[in-house]
């Protein structure tokens, strides 16, 4: 984009798609916005697909929408033919239509979308899918199966515990592999309720053969070692809540930790509850320290404690989460 100062103040301004044409700029547009509103739903599905494949560089695009989003979200690949990334937030909306995505995306986020509808055919490039479950139908964790053969990495954030079942069982409670999965980070709600806690599953398969980086920080979502039990020489961070259940299974004996032989650091968070005393957080913390402390591999530990201290132990350069 020429660097002068009418140019600057559109850029900062965020240049409207009929003006970037008219003084064309077009071909320097790397990111759009689509607005939806309810008063006016047509008006930005005939204005995109006016615009034919004037924006040929945008990668990225963001869809806010307060009414059925989808007619516009399937007309994204004619205005953008590179389009890579899409973030869609469809607060109030309800999508009556099956949403087809552009074959080229890798990356979908997806917020406050009540009724997120599963693409009628998969996303064949897709490797990064960011689900935020607040508002958002649980068909969307439907979608994050569907492309299980693809996906890279995985962050669920607000995802109820009794909802995690559904990432990697199908309707047929079957296993589901994510073959690729290097990262994995799910947001899990119920940390505080032990009814909750006590229900959770001991799923059985084999997952993610490939995740490098796990973070359940909030609350771990299962009762056994699902999440993990593919991954012995492939972790290499595991960001964790440990309670007493997560303690059993993860770390039954000081050298436990050995058998994750890329294992470079990890973050235990010790949660504290109201059935919990602190002979038990204290009892854990021992035996966190003894696992990491005889771990060959590992280069960094960092323990949070339910007061929010922190206490740190490093050997090497911390590897940044």
């Amino acid at each position: 984009m020429p660097a002068d100062r009418t140019a600057l103040y559109w850029a900062r301004k965020g240049l409207p798609a009929t003006k970037a044409r008219a003084l064309g700029w077009h071909i320097f547009a790397r990111q759009a916005v689509v607005i939806v509103s309810g008063r006016q739903p047509n008006v930005p599905y005939d204005a995109i697909t006016a615009l034919g494949s004037a924006f040929c560089r945008v990668t990225r695009v963001k869809l806010h929408a307060m009414t059925n989003p989808g007619p516009v979200f399937n007309a994204l690949h004619v205005a953008f033919p590179a389009l890579r990334q899409i973030k869609l937030e469809a607060t109030n909306a309800q999508i009556s239509h099956t949403m087809h995505a552009p074959t080229s995306l890798t990356h979908i986020e997806v917020t406050s979308c009540p009724a997120f509808a599963v693409c009628a055919t998969p996303v064949p490039c897709l490797r990064s899918l960011v689900l935020n479950m607040a508002g958002t139908n649980t068909s969307a964790l439907a979608f994050a199966r569907q492309h299980a053969r693809t996906l890279v990495k995985l962050v669920v954030k607000h995802i109820h515990v009794r909802d995690c079942p559904m990432l990697v069982l199908d309707e047929n409670n079957l296993s589901v592999a994510y073959g690729q999965m290097q990262v994995l980070r799910l947001d899990v709600l119920g940390a505080y309720d032990p009814e909750l806690v006590a229900q959770r599953m001991c799923v059985q398969g084999t997952p993610f053969p490939s995740l490098q980086y796990l973070n359940c920080g909030s609350l771990y979502p299962f009762a056994n070692n699902v999440l993990l039990r593919g991954a012995l020489h492939t972790l290499r961070v595991l960001v964790i809540s440990v309670d007493a259940t997560v303690a059993a299974w993860l770390l039954p004996e000081a050298t436990c930790l050995r058998k994750y032989t890329q294992l470079a650091g990890m973050e235990a968070r010790i949660v504290s509850r109201a059935d919990v005393g602190d002979t038990q957080n204290i009892a854990i913390h021992a035996r966190v320290l003894d696992a990491a402390f005889q771990s060959p591999h590992m280069q960094w530990l960092r323990i949070r404690y339910p007061n929010s201290h922190v206490a740190e132990y490093s050997n090497k350069p911390k590897i940044k989460l």
